[in-house]
């Protein structure tokens, strides 16, 4: 009689079982947000403090680091370039702290990016009014489910248009998943950036590497500690790297020659005009000109700048005598044959030691 009571008892119990096994859907994870190396002692975030619009400031305001970190292993990446560099540097913070418990961050790290393919970016209490000062913007930020963290793609969303023309580097840590998906949303999000080739991915097999895979990557890309703004530049003379070969210049004692030489060095590449009269880039921020003689009747080879546009104009042929030029060196040799050429030329300026 016992056994006829336990068979629907049994049946029953399967059935409740069964009704609360989890679905299998979310099994398969591209990546999985990085874990705190101490649960529940992640970046403070307090959703009461202060926006904070003004970066932290370095010796070198040419470079700046953004970044967004949850574990801290981004943050630390972030500091290490800006140590190296000497750079400013601002956290990008999230409007409403991410949970501590680590299940429920996963879970909305997944809610958001779902919104953000629907054109819904959750609010970042960070912003800045602009970037006019850097030659070079860093962005850093954890890897989500192989995205770029969504604090970081609502900062780029929002600030897209103050980010134009400007010269993007990323880096990113991650569980062990690649970086190139969240290289395609950075342009998507800044199209109209120039988001550089060379991204710096660090996992967690290579975080310990840290100090000499920032170092590297910072060289590749051609960035490195410059002199601060004050300090003397004894030689005014530079190298100019064109392909294979290397000519030199000799630079005026002015404060526009100067100025360029306190920023090598410098990738750029010359934009052919006039007919190869001249080849010419834009310095981003222009070049100092207070106190500089103006006027200037440009010969085979003389580096100058065209006042009224800002603009570095290496001259190739002679030209007529213009007020708005200002001599800042010129070629050595016949050097100016190297970029006398028809087309863009891509060029490093180097200083000599």
């Amino acid at each position: 009689m016992k056994n006829i009571f336990l068979i629907p008892l049994m049946f029953l119990t399967f059935l409740s079982l069964t009704a609360c096994s989890p679905a299998d859907d979310d099994s398969i994870i591209p990546e999985i947000p990085e874990q705190p190396e101490n649960p529940g002692n992640g970046d403070s975030d307090d959703n009461n403090s202060e926006e904070p619009t003004d970066p932290t400031s370095g010796g070198n305001g040419r470079y700046l680091v953004l970044f967004t970190s949850r574990s801290g292993n981004t943050e630390r990446m972030a500091n290490e370039i800006r140590g190296q560099l000497d750079c400013d540097i601002l956290e990008v913070e999230p409007q409403t702290a991410f949970e501590e418990d680590y299940n429920a961050m996963l879970e909305r790290a997944r809610e958001e990016l779902d919104a953000i393919k629907q054109g819904n970016y959750p609010a970042v209490k960070t912003s800045m009014e602009d970037f006019e000062s850097y030659d070079l913007v860093f962005v850093g930020y954890p890897i989500w489910y192989g995205s770029m963290a969504t604090t970081m793609q609502s900062f780029l969303h929002g600030h897209a248009s103050k980010l134009e023309g400007k010269r993007i580097a990323l880096f990113a840590t991650s569980g062990g998943s690649g970086i190139s998906s969240s290289v395609r949303e950075a342009e998507t999000l800044c199209p109209d950036s120039e988001i550089l080739d060379q991204a710096l991915l660090l996992t967690s097999s290579s975080l310990s590497q840290m100090e000499i895979r920032v170092a590297e990557w910072l060289e590749g890309i051609g960035v490195g500690l410059e002199e601060p703004e004050n300090s003397d530049v004894t030689s005014l003379k530079m190298n100019i790297v064109v392909g294979s070969r290397t000519i030199s210049a000799t630079m005026e004692d002015n404060a526009a020659a100067r100025d360029l030489l306190s920023r090598l060095p410098m990738e750029v590449t010359l934009n052919d005009y006039n007919n190869t009269t001249e080849k010419i880039f834009y310095p981003n921020p222009e070049l100092e000109l207070d106190g500089v003689t103006r006027g200037c009747a440009p010969v085979p080879g003389d580096i100058t700048i065209y006042a009224p546009w800002g603009n570095v104009a290496i001259f190739c042929k002679s030209w007529s005598h213009s007020n708005d030029l200002i001599k800042m060196g010129h070629i050595d040799g016949d050097g100016i044959e190297v970029l006398s050429v028809p087309g863009d030329v891509p060029v490093r300026f180097e200083r000599t030691e």
